[in-house]
């Protein structure tokens, strides 16, 4: 028998994973809503991502490179 658990309720999604962040929770971080961020990948105009199987992943520096730069590439 296998018992999953879930993440530590004390700990935000970028404590535990501090490197790669799932869409919902790289739009949480960059302060935006996770629509916003689909839509800017979509058009192109998003951070850099990688797929992870069917989910896109962000990397935390790709992430502030691309605010540091003014959300745009």
């Amino acid at each position: 028998m296998e018992v999953y658990r879930d993440r530590p309720a004390d700990k935000a999604p970028a404590e535990v994973a501090p490197e790669v962040l799932k869409e919902f929770d790289a739009a949480k971080f960059m302060e935006i809503g996770h629509r916003t961020l689909w839509g800017l990948r979509k058009a192109g105009k998003g951070p850099k991502y990688f797929r992870c199987g069917r989910e896109i992943r962000y990397r935390r520096q790709w992430l502030l490179e691309w605010m540091e730069q003014g959300g745009t590439k």
